[in-house]
C-alpha cells in the first residue's frame, strides 16, 4: 500500500522582521494540512523564509515576485 503524502514544508513561526525584496527569488504557499498558514519565501542564497500572509511587506513581495515570473 503507498504512503500517504505528508507536508514537508511546514512553518512552525513565522518571521519577524522583513526580508529584503532584493534578495527573494521565488515564494510557495505551506500545503492546507500544515498548522500554521504560511508563505514561504526562498531567497537567492537558498534559504526559506516563512511570512505571514495577511503582513503588508508580505503582500508586496508576492507581488512583485509575481511580475517577475
Amino acid at each position: 500500500s503507498a504512503a500517504l503524502p505528508t507536508p514537508t514544508e511546514c512553518c512552525f513561526g513565522h518571521a519577524h522582521k522583513p526580508v529584503r525584496l532584493a534578495s527573494l527569488q521565488s515564494f510557495y504557499e505551506t500545503p492546507k494540512d500544515c498548522s500554521l498558514p504560511a508563505i514561504v519565501f526562498v531567497t537567492v542564497s537558498g534559504a526559506q523564509v516563512c511570512a505571514d500572509h495577511g503582513k503588508s511587506w508580505v503582500k508586496r513581495a508576492i507581488k512583485k515576485l509575481g511580475r517577475k515570473k
